[in-house]
């Protein structure tokens, strides 16, 4: 057995080794554990031998060591050893919870005795409370807090017991409507409790959209540009992956909690939870229809001729209840049906004449229709008073025709998409003892995508012009099943809160494609295309169209939050990973972080200000593309395997006489293009530090400001190692003459990139009965050589000459969630944003480091009046820079118009059917807490919906039995014309000018139009 060599070993260590080794008899550990893993509790009287010892291997080299570390915790804190001991006082505990099972924070709590005497608590952020130095004998508990019943219950005490009594406190109803308070927004020195977390449940949720995809963009903008060049996740009831659900079955959103936890992969800052509805002990349902026409929004500033007329329609609905006194259910169901259209803004191919060799701008609008189907059913059951099953079920089927046409892409590019997902989740959260609480979950997803091509006819790209002829796609159909198994250990030892654990996944992908086969022709500029002059012709010929994976990885944490004291709490945690199919075998990634309350702050008058500082390592898994869309996408081994060379052979010939013949191919010299691994590939490292102060600016605001600095090693870029040298790279210059054409295109995935990034998050937080709202402010610098693993540097033999300003160097980025109860039970939900603009690269739009990426940049003109010079606002251009020593322009110099917008959501809420008096109205939706069943104490089970209580609460419903809601909600409500980025391609036509509508969430809308308008019916029962 081995501890963390280098660390100081704690009492908890000592104690839980003495265990194992027999230094410790039954009868001298006293222990009291509450339900929730987090809080505290103390130990009492008992003798632990001296003894000491010591241990020299080193954990973080061996795996074997770290399962050892796992046996001895799982062992010690199960042990039978560990009973409770007798004294001559007890302790009250427990949590204050509300009828869905959500915490209530800010809750007063008297025990009184027989005699008179009383004793009061505040029950903390976490909803629990203590009360220690209670006599035996019968006692009387009192609950108190706003918006709610007052609670009374009596409990008995034994001499020396401690008891846990979880109080459950009911709505209050009015005449009326019921207001129900917010939670009240503390600050403590819990490390989830890190005050620049978004948490979003409840009334929250309003601000956001409807629509899955939509929800999904709009999470990505709240997760800010945190996560680095390759995204964070989103993880749907503790698993990765998986299809967005509808917004009425979410019961909670976490987004950037508990950055450092070890429980998880990914960068905190930047990392999304998601946590569905259980069911009810009461039926509770809900029924949405919204709706858009054409004729409620504002018209597209990029289309200039005619716009045809658009709708989007769906409808969802969810049900949930008992099925018996220890089993519930939840059903939700979504469907949607949208008549988009797509605006391409491109050049004419058919104008493109020698009388008009600029052509005809071709500004039209194109038909986009789609589908959407989600249907996820879920199942809580209790089969003990230790162990409760969940199993949830989703089905999702995606279609979309005319899909990859605009802004350059002419109608011929237009493909036909379905997507397909069965999704199957399991989780069994097993009560071991008081102190160890052990969830199992296993996930099964079957993802089966097809993408087919309209068109077969040779591809005709002409740089930053447009793109006609056949989508160089093909057909597409992948078939992937995704299997995810977790055993997670949660325990409390003394002041230490442990969290332990393992996780396995796989990959099973079948890929089956004829791209390419159609041949494509690459022109570097409308003059090169009049003259039927192209730079490339890329064919490819196919010997197997099947290519077939397996991809694993597999990963072990241990996580300790461990308070101090009353005013510190120390978090420390270790994870390993692996994977298969790259070099890199092991990987280690050490967490560490701390959180000081500054005074004197007690369970009566909380600290006022926390001191937070953490540091830690996160690698990113060389298995599919990693983005917050739900949908699986490809393995990228699986381009290794279909392009090695033999499988499929793409032939690339340079300057080509237009047009190509079979022949021509077969006779000439071509390039070979094929797709490898590095053989020294490593994981993605990202280390990330933050240090930060949270504060109680109020008694109902709380503030936060964080620095965060993040580095990133072993990136992820794609490299063509088979270009020619270019010798000058050093010097940031382009040498004397053109470089030849590769005698062969080695595009290898390689781990080399690097980025550099610096942040300023400034937030603030209140919550008041009639209004609250969110708000933060981020300044952010970021550098990088790599914007993600399909990335090709411009030169070959030095990916550092693009070492610049990268894809998410977004400067500064604010924005403002709140909602407000106005008078006759109207709500007003507003969502404003603001972000500067996003960098962009400017390119040639020729080949000329003969990469076969058409991403070489122009240099910075000796004089703006010689050839082939543009004159640009960032300088003269030249656009033939060899010979002439001029310097390669930065990577990034382009930075795109700033977006701004404001989205509201406008409700009035009606009160239908008898009054409900003496009991609750009817919810939005249904869906109780994931808190655990039955009482008791110890910690609480967790399920998929995780162990922090049920969901937020409305603070719009009437008291009567059934609610009808009827909202309008609208994006960019002032019309704002938000601007994407603008075309970079020097020798197109359109340099400089946006073709598109920004994205991101807030500032690009679901449909076609500038403004949304959407109108929206829920009916709760």
């Amino acid at each position: 057995m081995c501890l963390y060599s280098g660390f100081k070993k704690t009492e908890v260590f000592a104690n839980l080794i003495e265990l194992i080794a027999g230094g410790v008899q039954p009868g001298k550990l006293t222990t009291a554990i509450e339900r929730q893993p987090n809080q505290l509790v103390e130990r009492g009287a008992g003798s632990l031998s001296r003894k000491k010892r010591h241990f020299t291997a080193h954990i973080m080299k061996h795996l074997t060591y770290l399962l050892m570390l796992i046996t001895v915790v799982l062992g010690a804190l199960t042990s039978p050893t560990m009973v409770l001991a007798q004294g001559a006082t007890g302790t009250l505990q427990g949590r204050v919870l509300d009828p869905s099972g959500a915490v209530i924070p800010q809750a007063q709590v008297t025990v009184t005795s027989a005699s008179g005497k009383s004793a009061n608590a505040v029950s903390d952020a976490a909803g629990s409370y203590q009360v220690r130095g209670l006599a035996a004998g019968a006692y009387t508990v009192n609950a108190a807090s706003t918006g709610f019943a007052p609670f009374s219950s009596t409990v008995s005490l034994a001499p020396g017991q401690t008891k846990s009594l979880n109080i459950a406190m009911q709505i209050q109803i009015q005449q009326q409507q019921v207001q129900v308070e917010a939670d009240t927004p503390t600050v403590d020195t819990s490390p989830d409790q890190n005050a620049n977390a978004v948490v979003l449940k409840g009334k929250d949720l309003d601000a956001l959209s409807d629509d899955p995809d939509e929800l999904e963009s709009q999470l990505q903008a709240l997760a800010g540009p945190a996560a680095g060049p390759n995204g964070g996740e989103i993880y749907i009831d503790g698993f990765t992956g998986g299809q967005m659900p509808p917004k009425s079955s979410i019961r909670e959103i976490r987004i950037n909690q508990n950055p450092f936890s070890a429980e998880f992969d990914r960068l905190g800052y930047g990392r999304i939870e998601i946590l569905t509805k259980p069911g009810t002990d009461k039926v509770h349902g809900q029924i949405q229809a919204r709706g858009n026409d054409s004729s409620f929004n504002s018209r597209n500033p990029i289309l200039q001729t005619a716009e045809p007329p658009y709708y989007s329609y769906n409808v969802q609905g969810n049900l949930g209840g008992p099925i018996s006194k220890r089993a519930s259910y939840f059903v939700s169901a979504f469907g949607r049906s949208n008549q988009n259209v797509s605006v391409i803004d491109a050049v004419d191919p058919t104008s493109v004449t020698p009388d008009d060799p600029a052509g005809v701008r071709l500004n039209e609008a194109y038909p986009n229709p789609s589908s959407r189907i989600d249907i996820s059913p879920r199942l809580d059951l209790q089969l003990g008073n230790a162990n409760t099953l969940t199993l949830r079920y989703d089905f999702f089927r995606a279609v979309a025709t005319n899909g990859g046409v605009g802004p350059l892409a002419l109608p011929t590019q237009a493909t036909n998409t379905q997507s397909m997902e069965n999704e199957l989740q399991a989780s069994d959260s097993l009560v071991l003892s008081k102190n160890v609480v052990d969830d199992i979950r296993f996930q099964y997803r079957r993802f089966r995508y097809q993408d087919i091509a309209q068109n077969d006819s040779p591809t005709i790209a002409v740089q930053g012009s447009f793109t006609d002829g056949g989508n160089n796609g093909g057909i597409v159909r992948d078939n992937q099943d995704i299997y995810e198994f977790q055993n997670y250990f949660a325990a409390a030892e003394g002041n230490h809160s442990l969290n332990f654990g393992a996780r396995l996944r796989a990959y099973r992908d079948a890929d089956f494609t004829n791209g390419g086969t159609n041949g494509q022709y690459t022109f570097q500029s409308l003059t090169a295309y009049l003259n039927n002059m192209p730079q490339t012709y890329q064919v490819t010929q196919v010997n197997q169209y099947t290519a077939r994976a397996i991809l694993f990885d597999a990963a072990l944490f241990y996580q300790d939050d461990w308070k101090v004291n009353q005013r510190f709490t120390f978090s420390y945690g270790l994870r390993w990973e692996t994977q298969n199919r790259i070099h890199d075998k092991s990987d280690w990634a050490p967490r560490i972080s701390f959180a000081y309350a500054l005074g004197h702050g007690d369970a009566k008058k909380p600290a006022k200000t926390v001191i937070r500082a953490g540091y830690g390592w996160f690698y990113q898994r060389f298995t599919v593309p990693n983005s917050f869309g739900s949908n699986a996408g490809t393995p990228y081994v699986i381009q290794a395997i279909h392009q090695n060379g033999i499988n499929q052979m793409v032939s690339t010939i340079t300057d080509p006489t237009f047009p190509v013949t079979p022949a021509a191919v077969a006779a000439s010299n071509t390039a070979q293009t094929l797709y490898t691994i590095d053989p020294h590939f490593r994981a993605a490292t990202d280390m990330q530090a933050a240090v930060g102060v949270d504060r109680q600016l109020a008694k109902r605001i709380t503030g936060n400001v964080t620095y965060l600095y993040g580095r990133g090693v072993h990136q992820y870029l794609t490299n063509n190692i088979g270009a020619p040298d270019f010798a000058t790279a050093d010097l940031a210059i382009y040498p004397d003459a053109p470089l030849p054409p590769a005698p062969a295109n080695d595009l290898q995935y390689q781990a080399g990139g690097v980025y550099r990034q610096n942040q300023i998050i400034v937030s603030g937080r209140a919550s008041y009965p009639k209004f609250s709202f969110f708000s933060f402010y981020t300044y952010n610098a970021a550098k990088a050589d790599t914007n993600g693993v399909t990335y090709n540097p411009s030169v070959a033999q030095d990916p550092g000459l693009d070492y610049g300003r990268s894809s998410f160097d977004v400067h500064n980025k604010f924005l403002i969630l709140g909602n407000f109860s106005a008078p006759y039970a109207i709500s007003l939900t507003p969502f404003f944003a603001y972000n500067s603009g996003t960098p962009y690269n400017v390119t040639i739009g020729s080949d000329l480091t003969r990469n076969n990426q058409f991403n070489a940049r122009p240099t910075f003109a000796a004089s703006c009046s010689q050839a082939n010079v543009v004159n640009t606002r960032f300088g003269c251009l030249d656009t033939n820079p060899f010979g002439t020593n001029e310097k390669i322009i930065p990577y990034g110099i382009g930075t795109g118009p700033s977006s701004v917008s404001l989205n509201m959501r406008v409700g009035k809420v009606i009160g239908i059917g008898p009054k409900v008096e003496g009991g609750r109205a009817a919810a939005a939706g249904g869906g109780g807490g994931g808190g655990g069943h039955g009482g008791g104490g110890g910690i609480g089970m967790g399920g998929l919906s995780g162990s922090r209580g049920g969901p937020g609460r409305l603070d719009q419903s009437t008291s009567r039995r059934y609610n009808l809601n009827l909202n309008a909600y609208a994006t960019n409500v002032f019309n704002h014309e938000n601007l994407g980025s603008p075309n970079g391609t020097l020798n197109s036509p359109f340099f400089g000018e946006s073709q598109t509508l920004a994205g991101g969430g807030f500032f690009g809308a679901s449909t076609a139009g500038n403004r949304s308008v959407f109108l929206t019916a829920v009916f709760n029962f």
